[in-house]
């Protein structure tokens, strides 16, 4: 046997229960012992690099893991932050606005005929940028306090119900436009009345607003989209919109016309209602193959849609 390596520790205990000591161990077992040995080693070591790596990973994993704690609760905390200045903003920027838009009325009341007809067009022109940007603020309200509140309550609701509401509500601009709106039977689903309102109202006000000078007609279809949501269709004979510009009307703020262009807007209306989609836990788009207007699916949750219930 090899004298210039001790044996392994374990093995040599086992040697020892077996045979009383090394000493007694035939010898033609010495060569093999050797090898045992050295192999009885390499585990240890092995083992002990693993040991090692494994604890090392295993801080690795608790400091990841406090760091995306530390960044979950910053994010939340900004998020609140934001949500807190838009409805400041919205509030206290309005009262000025309104302020501005008075006194600039009162004043073209007054002394309108010490006014060139250049000024008064100035004067105007100030009006109107200022109630724009009157609904900016409004809109920028609107989107900010979508999902704020957890507590938002869901339940089942018709949504035949819904349109009958979003109908008494523009009910005057309905009639002014002379405005078609065909839907058959409705499904109900698992949703917030108010926001399933605010949907409705803003894809029915957008195909009011973009008409083509035709008769505006608005065409709301549903469809099972799988076992836990249904595929609700919206579309209009308006101007539609170009493919290239699919995801961007989504987008807060973006506007496709600009201000001159005789269609009114903010920018805020269509990324409402996608917030309002996703906020239910459902997904919305423009459909590019529809060539005769403008149409948007959406997905919304159905009665039985397990995942609300869990998530609200």
């Amino acid at each position: 046997m090899s004298t210039s390596d001790p044996l392994n520790k374990l093995l040599t205990r086992q040697i020892k229960r077996k045979y009383g000591s090394i000493e007694n161990v035939p010898e033609e077992f010495h060569e093999l012992l050797d090898t045992i040995s050295k192999t009885y080693d390499q585990y240890d070591r092995d083992s002990q690099l693993l040991e090692r790596a494994m604890n090392l990973s295993s801080q690795e994993l608790t400091e990841t893991n406090e760091r995306l704690s530390s960044q979950t609760a910053d994010l939340e905390r900004s998020n609140k932050d934001l949500q807190q200045f838009a409805v400041v903003a919205a509030h206290d920027l309005k009262e000025p606005l309104r302020t501005i838009t008075s006194f600039l009325q009162l004043i073209l009341r007054k002394e309108q005929e010490k006014f060139s007809k250049e000024s008064i067009e100035y004067a105007e022109f100030v009006i109107d940028s200022v109630n724009r940007m009157a609904a900016l603020l409004d809109g920028l309200l609107r989107y900010s306090t979508i999902g704020k509140h957890h507590q938002v309550e869901f339940e089942a609701i018709a949504l035949d119900h819904v349109l009958k509401n979003v109908e008494h509500n523009l009910l005057f601009k309905l009639n002014e436009n002379q405005v078609k709106i065909h839907y058959e039977k409705l499904p109900v689903i698992k949703a917030n009345s108010g926001q399933m309102t605010q949907l409705f109202q803003n894809l029915i006000d957008n195909s009011i607003k973009f008409q083509n000078g035709a008769t505006p007609i608005i065409d709301i279809s549903c469809e099972p989209y799988d076992r836990n949501y249904h595929k609700i269709t919206v579309k209009d004979n308006g101007i539609g919109v170009k493919e290239e510009f699919a995801d961007k009307i989504f987008l807060i703020f973006k506007r496709l016309h600009h201000a001159g262009s005789g269609y009114e807007g903010s920018g805020v209306g269509l990324s409402v209602c996608k917030k309002i989609v996703e906020h239910h836990t459902g997904k919305i788009w423009v459909n590019p193959e529809y060539t005769d207007g403008f149409s948007v699916s959406f997905t919304l949750p159905n009665e039985q849609n397990e995942f609300i219930k869990m998530s609200t």
